[in-house]
């Protein structure tokens, strides 16, 4: 099987990954810590109603991250390519907003204070987060590089004596008489 992604790319894939587990274990706690924690009278969905972004974000990672990996050795992930793309995009701004949210522990739901209850949890989740970032934007380069039709192991892809460029020429529908 041929590799359709740099294997740069692919350790980033496995890299992402790994640091899908600090993100998943740490926000895993935040939850348990919450749900220990939450204010006197809350529901018993209040914990479940404050992070349901972050595990809607981190779940979306984790399914884009497998169906990267088990695409990149398929010709189907040159086929995908762009939709690869645009999924990276909108999940990294998912974990961008939960790397804030842990990072700053700006937010106060319910009377509890997040500012005073920092912990080894959200920390996990906030390092578990930045790195899936920089991961993401490291993929969004070798996806889009691939994409683009740059050749990453050297030679750049020929030019069309046509248009002077190496996009592909479109080509017309010819119906047949």
């Amino acid at each position: 099987a041929r590799l359709h992604i740099h294997p740069v790319g692919l350790f980033l894939l496995f890299f992402g990954l790994l640091s899908w587990v600090v993100a998943l274990g740490g926000l895993g706690a935040s939850t348990r810590d919450c749900i220990t924690n939450r204010p006197p009278g809350a529901k018993a969905d209040y914990c479940a109603n404050s992070y349901q972004l972050e595990w809607w974000s981190i779940w979306f990672e984790f399914i884009l991250l497998v169906v990267m990996i088990l695409t990149c050795f398929t010709a189907a992930f040159e086929r995908a390519r762009h939709i690869y793309l645009t999924y990276l995009g909108m999940v990294t701004v998912l974990l961008t907003f939960m790397a804030r949210s842990f990072i700053t522990n700006s937010f106060s739901v319910g009377g509890l204070n997040f500012a005073d209850y920092k912990s080894d949890a959200y920390n996990a989740a906030a390092a578990g987060a930045v790195l899936l970032c920089i991961t993401n934007f490291a993929l969004i380069i070798f996806v889009g590089l691939g994409a683009a039709g740059t050749s990453l192991g050297g030679a750049p892809a020929p030019m069309n004596l046509a248009t002077g460029s190496s996009a592909p020429v479109e080509q017309k529908y010819q119906p047949s008489t």
